[in-house]
């Protein structure tokens, strides 16, 4: 059987959404087939624009940048649920909860967690971010612009714990429940305080992730 291969990426296109108060994608043609034999375009992009990567350096002074990164930190083991069906910060008993009904395991030692929390009325609570860097996690997946917003204490706390943040993930329904190996594919900026990146989940288990990282498959 081939392995499946989900796309976690959003495009990028003047349309692609943008984090309020942020500059938006421009992109303009600087080279065409008829007039210079090959076509080229010239993108206008910050560092944090459609699905991309959070360094820790994005909110830490001293912070890792993203070209600091190790690529076996890229390749793990990652948990996806969908908890876009209410309101308010999610808290670590409503993912405790929600890992229990799915019956899915507690992501150990240098898993991921994607979670798909819509681009309305849900955020992360600090309460989850303190037991995701208590579970000693890798990183952190949303489907939204950010984790949280002003002050912005989420990202602090896990940036400060070096754990990855990961936004604006396309984050299908169809997931829910799957434990996956997640690739993820940031754009090697050196100095960068993060960058838009390739995000894939394969749909093998974790297998892969978890042989990577030694663990039992």
């Amino acid at each position: 059987m081939r392995l499946r291969i989900v796309d976690l990426t959003r495009p990028l296109s003047p349309e692609t959404r943008v984090y309020p108060g942020d500059p938006p994608v421009r992109i303009e043609a600087i080279a065409d087939i008829e007039k210079d034999g090959y076509y080229n375009r010239l993108l206008h992009v910050h560092e944090h624009v459609g699905t991309h990567v959070d360094a820790p350096a994005h909110m830490i002074q001293g912070g890792a940048t993203i070209d600091m990164l190790e690529p076996a930190r890229l390749v793990a083991p990652a948990v996806v649920m969908d908890l876009s069906n209410a309101c308010g910060p999610v808290t670590s008993r409503e993912i405790i909860a929600a890992l229990r009904l799915r019956r899915l395991p507690l992501p150990q030692n240098g898993w991921y967690l994607l979670l798909r929390i819509g681009g309305g009325c849900r955020s992360i609570s600090i309460d989850a971010a303190e037991w995701m860097v208590r579970m000693k996690l890798a990183g952190l997946g949303v489907d939204a612009a950010s984790p949280d917003g002003p002050p912005y204490n989420v990202h602090r706390v896990l940036l400060s714990s070096n754990m990855l943040i990961i936004e604006n993930l396309n984050i299908p329904s169809m997931l829910d429940g799957e434990i996956v190996t997640i690739v993820v594919a940031p754009l090697l900026v050196k100095g960068g305080s993060g960058a838009p990146a390739r995000v894939y989940a394969l749909l093998d288990g974790g297998r892969l992730g978890k042989w990577l990282r030694g663990e039992q498959v």
